[in-house]
């Protein structure tokens, strides 16, 4: 049977209705299954670990959860961030992406996380409105230090060159993260899914560099 794709390449699934009504229950019980599947050994591809010299990340426009509109760099500046690819319809590897982010945050816990953050970044610019990626990032209980936004229409085809690669796990967008310094330069790319304590390392890691 042939699917069709929706804008961002992705296959269309049924619409989530008012983002502030989004029930609470299938949010926990797909994070649930995606803790048991953080678990498993990530899978590599090309690109993993340093990226030298540093990258600066393109000029791209963004739409955050808190309202801001500009550029990406207005959200990374000054802050050490992990950022992975995601759009809030997505049922299969999102959810699991998500709960990474989740024990990533909980791992930060232990260490001193004052100027990093976690952004979740959103290839779906229609569909993901700030209402919509507060209610997403509510209903994973996500705490202070971790956005979400979506990238302009316009801006797609940069977001995903520069951030997205080939899926080891047959998805339309990579898994893995890039962690951005201070500058606003990609400095690491970390392989797919990758285990939420080694994100909280490199994250402390490169904070202390640029502190």
């Amino acid at each position: 049977m042939t699917h069709q794709r929706n804008k961002t390449g992705h296959r269309p699934v049924p619409p989530l209705g008012n983002a502030r009504l989004l029930s609470r229950r299938p949010l926990l019980t797909g994070l649930a299954a995606g803790l048991a599947l953080c678990a498993l050994p990530a899978l590599a591809h090309e690109g993993i670990g340093p990226v030298r010299p540093p990258v600066e990340v393109p000029d791209i426009s963004v739409v955050s959860s808190d309202g801001y509109r500009g550029a990406l760099h207005g959200l990374l500046l000054g802050r050490v961030t992990a950022v992975q690819l995601m759009f809030t319809q997505c049922k299969s590897i999102c959810p699991i992406e998500a709960a990474t982010f989740v024990r990533t945050q909980e791992a930060l816990a232990s260490y001193p996380a004052h100027g990093i953050q976690l952004l979740s970044l959103s290839i779906d610019p229609l569909t993901d409105t700030p209402d919509v990626l507060t209610a997403w990032l509510e209903g994973l209980d996500a705490r202070p230090g971790w956005l979400a936004a979506a990238s302009k229409k316009d801006d797609l085809t940069r977001t995903r060159t520069f951030f997205d690669g080939a899926s080891s796990f047959g998805e339309d967008h990579s898994t893995a993260m890039s962690l951005i310094n201070r500058a606003g330069q990609l400095v690491w790319r970390t392989s797919e899914l990758p285990a939420p304590n080694d994100v909280a390392k490199l994250l402390t890691q490169l904070q202390g560099r640029s502190a």
